[in-house]
């Protein structure tokens, strides 16, 4: 059998029904970081989720395999004055104003290990985007995640400063890429 990738857009609505995936892929995805840090605990980020889930606009792209869960992503239209608590480095202000409709804040992207480096992750993306009507689209990646910000920037995001957004998270590069 010809392995098959499709991928499922969900809105809020949804996420009672795919909330169990999301958190089981997340849990494999970072195991490791779990086990280290308790800000990455399953409890910490089924909150965040929550929080995230609650935004304008908040889809999740589920990608599958053969029905098998391989990988999601999923963010919101970024609330005014949202997105850029924490700033730790000088940005213009403009940059980092938010009214409510510039800005779709890609929250969660992740693939599981054993379908890595096969497109899945830039699919997903893709289709996450694909009807956004935000002019640009903001992510966060920590920044001992070389591999990870250099795929962002061969995907078009541009590295514009360094966010804290939780006293007790990792340092985080922001990008933001151009939607229009």
């Amino acid at each position: 059998m010809t392995d098959v990738l499709t991928l499922s857009t969900y809105q809020q609505d949804h996420l009672p029904r795919i909330r169990q995936t999301l958190l089981d892929v997340y849990a494999e995805v970072y195991a490791k970081e779990i086990a280290a840090d308790p800000f990455f605990s399953v409890e910490r980020f089924d909150e965040r989720l929550t929080g995230h889930a609650s935004a304008p606009g908040w889809t999740c792209v589920l990608g599958e395999v053969n029905g098998d869960p391989v990988g999601y992503a999923y963010g919101a239209t970024v609330r005014r004055g949202g997105w850029w608590n924490g700033v730790q480095t000088p940005m213009d202000p403009e940059l980092i104003r938010e009214d409510g409709s510039r800005t779709f804040g890609l929250f969660e992207i992740m693939v599981r290990v054993p379908w890595r480096g096969q497109g899945i992750a830039r699919g997903i993306h893709d289709e996450l985007m694909s009807r956004r009507p935000e002019e640009r689209a903001a992510l966060t990646v920590e920044r001992s995640h070389f591999k990870v910000r250099v795929l962002y920037a061969s995907w078009g995001y541009r590295k514009v400063g360094e966010l804290k957004p939780a006293a007790d998270s990792p340092l985080y590069d922001a990008m933001i890429l151009d939607l229009r």
